[in-house]
């Protein structure tokens, strides 16, 4: 049965298990060949110098075997780096059912909002060594070569590997590694938020805290009312294709304050002001 599961390891204290530049570029491509051993499918996932995050769709089975596999691959290039065994064949990985839309969401915004939890960027979007960059692209133009026409002595030099099948649709970047959309399961996760500003708005959380990602309860958006009025806006143009909200139907405005409170998060009270609707109204179709 294929079910939903955040996997992560836990962070080394002593190492680093991606301590380059070029450490990172090979576990990104190390990521998308151990992928095509697995029936899995991989919605986001984010490296840390010393752990890692994945949100994956499959077997319990399945899931746990490419997890182990890209672990031990870790391990060996970090025993390879440093010239002992690392600590890290030694960690385990902790995996959570997701259970619930609400969870998956709240995990995969987690996920990818690890580096700004960290304080190493300011934008998730800036941060290179996860899947961020995937997501609604659009018809945005693919740079880079596709991997069958290098020769197979150039594939297994860059890709350190010499796993010599690969799809079609593999794309080498000019950073020197696989671009996550060609393996990364893009039109699910873009199904479970549905437009560009959702997803925006979802990695504004306050998501940090493990027990809030376990309970499926994050912190609510801080925003203003003009920030969310724009994102609104955004909303009611993909959604029911109109420029105003005078332009929507009554029924129309009570679906949109549903699909606000389950995107955004937003209170009663915000959400009341932002369509000026009375809070009863609003309170009574949440």
């Amino acid at each position: 049965m294929k079910q939903y599961y955040h996997v992560s390891s836990k962070a080394l204290e002593k190492n680093n298990i991606f301590q380059s530049r070029e450490d990172f570029v090979t576990a990104m491509n190390d990521i998308a060949l151990c992928r095509l051993r697995y029936d899995i499918a991989i919605l986001c996932f984010c490296l840390m110098n010393n752990h890692f995050h994945f949100v994956l769709k499959g077997s319990y089975q399945q899931c746990y075997a490419f997890m182990n596999e890209f672990k031990r691959i870790c391990a060996i290039r970090m025993r390879d780096r440093c010239g002992e065994v690392s600590g890290l064949k030694d960690v385990d990985l902790h995996f959570d059912l997701l259970d619930t839309p609400e969870y998956l969401e709240n995990a995969i915004a987690y996920v990818l909002r690890n580096p700004l939890a960290a304080r190493i960027i300011m934008m998730p979007y800036f941060y290179e060594w996860s899947s961020i960059s995937a997501y609604f692209r659009g018809n945005a133009d693919v740079t880079g070569v596709p991997v069958k026409t290098l020769s197979i002595r150039k594939r297994r030099e860059l890709l350190r590997t010499r796993h010599d099948v690969v799809p079609d649709n593999y794309i080498l970047g000019c950073d020197g590694y696989i671009l996550p959309s060609c393996y990364i399961d893009i039109h699910e996760v873009e199904q479970i938020f549905r437009h560009p500003s959702c997803l925006m708005m979802a990695l504004a959380r306050r998501v940090e805290n493990e027990f809030e990602v376990a309970s499926g309860a994050a912190g609510r958006i801080t925003v203003s009312d003009n920030e969310l009025k724009t994102h609104v806006m955004e909303l009611v143009r993909h959604e029911f294709g109109v420029t105003s909200l005078t332009q929507l139907s009554a029924d129309n405005r009570l679906r949109l304050c549903q699909m606000i409170r389950k995107n955004f998060n937003a209170s009663v009270k915000q959400i009341a002001r932002v369509l000026r609707l009375s809070q009863s109204v609003v309170s009574s179709v949440l």
